[in-house]
């Protein structure tokens, strides 16, 4: 079973009072920390962004990256805003790692280009996503 994690959830869980915002590292930490208690090490994971307003980049950071770099093997992306992506492209780039996105059915890398195909491929031979006519991929996994 592929973990789904609600990331506006997990910040309710994690912070006092009602926040849509991931700002500040702390803020990101306490998240992260909760995220990470769910999740085995290598597994491949889902993470939805659907209701979180701004997110800023040290928690892009502390969140997205740490958990890449730490504890799943891949990361796939849902309901990111523009303004999600470009807090989270730069952070993984600069990193080297890459994380992917599904956007209106089709999956694509986030991050770092090189590492990107390697996670589709991940995905496909988990037969946790196929193929479409003319080459996108599509994320088949509950």
């Amino acid at each position: 079973m592929i973990p789904h994690i609600m990331v506006q959830a997990v910040l309710q869980q994690s912070v006092s009072g009602f926040y849509t915002d991931l700002v500040t590292r702390p803020t990101g930490r306490a998240v992260r920390e909760n995220i990470e208690r769910e999740l085995a090490p290598g597994t491949v994971a889902v993470m939805d962004f659907t209701g979180v307003g701004c997110l800023d980049y040290s928690c892009a950071d502390e969140i997205v990256a740490k958990l890449v770099r730490d504890k799943v093997k891949v990361l796939l992306l849902r309901g990111l805003t523009e303004a999600h992506r470009e807090a989270i492209q730069p952070v993984l780039a600069g990193a080297g790692l890459a994380v992917l996105c599904e956007r209106d059915g089709v999956l694509e890398g986030l991050g770092a280009s090189e590492p990107a195909p390697a996670l589709l491929d991940e995905l496909v031979e988990r037969r946790l996503a196929a193929r479409n006519p003319g080459g996108s991929i599509r994320f088949t996994a509950a």
